[in-house]
């Protein structure tokens, strides 16, 4: 009688457990959908009986509460980083690959590679030379050059 309703506990279980190690936030809704099955299949019989239906409650559930809750827990679940430091290039120049405006990112030369550019305010066209402001993640906000 308990069987398919544990076995969808643990894989729920397990889901979000391994939101922990992979980021996102998109794991937990299919655990979530999950632990779903595996109340309904306690509550109704029909479905404690059919796999297929559990399968297809599991993916109708992950989706549907993906869609409507996630935004919602994002908010609640959102760390914080303590102890930040700054970025290790800011103040330093880069070379512009793509044009950048502040609706359309583009591509610098920064340490022998290239990396995304975002600009908030400012556009530059290919060629010329920027200062970094902040680094997020792979990509990088810049703005007019002023020297350090």
């Amino acid at each position: 009688m308990f069987g398919s309703s544990f076995l969808w506990g643990a894989i729920g279980l397990m889901l979000i457990a391994s939101e922990m190690l992979i980021p996102g936030f998109t794991i937990f809704f299919f655990g979530l959908g999950a632990w779903i099955v595996a109340i309904a299949a306690l509550v109704l019989p029909p479905l404690e009986s059919s796999f297929a239906w559990q399968v297809v409650s599991w993916v109708v559930a992950s989706v549907v509460s993906f869609i409507l809750l996630r935004k919602k827990f994002k908010k609640l679940f959102r760390g914080t980083l303590l102890n930040r430091m700054p970025p290790e290039g800011l103040g330093e120049h880069a070379e512009v690959l793509e044009p950048i405006s502040p609706d359309h990112p583009g591509r610098v030369r920064y340490r022998g590679t290239t990396w995304k550019a975002v600009s908030l305010t400012e556009s530059f066209e290919t060629g010329e030379e920027v200062s970094i402001v902040d680094e997020d993640g792979i990509t990088l906000t810049v703005s007019e050059p002023f020297d350090t």
